[in-house]
């Protein structure tokens, strides 16, 4: 909490209007769907300020379709706010795509639940991950994979369907965060149309 106090009084001290213009709303401009890990803070590691970026983190920066929790994150930005940039963000060295390569058998609870999709798509391309002696490129594979996984997902749910019926602009990207060098790689599988 102090570090709070400490933030707002060096905000306000530098800009004695920015709360006043925070609360007047938001326009963003992408939705970013991308992994809890605390070492990639969407904001930070883009140095955005405040109302640009509608963020939603959660473990391997999975969705399914019974994730209400997501499904309504991408339904207010997409329906309210006009968000036309859904970014999937995965990452390299990502607890959730190793737990799912290393020891998902161990898992339990709902962690073993939310990871279950992306324990799918390995076992489905078992052969191909296998094949790869290189920890580090194994692992960032499987992250690859689920982000195309989920881009595709995304892309065919009503909301965005509906919304592109509707003449609104809707970009599905997939991107993965390389925590080694400190960027983004596009992943080339950005999808802009209904199927």
């Amino acid at each position: 909490m102090y570090l709070n106090k400490v933030w707002a009084n060096e905000t306000l001290a530098a800009d004695p209007t920015f709360f006043d213009n925070l609360i007047l709303g938001q326009s963003p401009s992408i939705v970013y769907v991308g992994c809890s890990d605390s070492r990639v803070a969407i904001d930070i590691i883009t140095e955005s300020s405040e109302g640009t970026i509608f963020a939603h983190r959660n473990i391997a920066n999975s969705v399914t379709l019974d994730d209400t929790d997501t499904l309504a994150v991408l339904q207010y930005a997409v329906e309210d706010l006009k968000v036309q940039e859904i970014v999937i963000d995965g990452h390299t060295y990502c607890g959730g795509i190793n737990a799912v390569l290393h020891d998902y058998e161990e898992l339990t609870g709902p962690l073993s639940t939310w990871l279950a999709p992306i324990k799918k798509l390995y076992d489905d391309n078992k052969a191909t991950i296998d094949s790869i002696t290189e920890p580090y490129l194994k692992s960032r594979t499987l992250s690859e994979m689920n982000v195309k996984r989920v881009v595709d997902l995304v892309n065919g749910l009503d909301l965005v369907v509906n919304a592109r019926n509707k003449g609104q602009t809707v970009n599905v990207h997939g991107w993965i965060f390389l925590m080694e060098k400190g960027i983004f790689q596009n992943l080339n599988i950005t999808r802009s149309s209904n199927l």
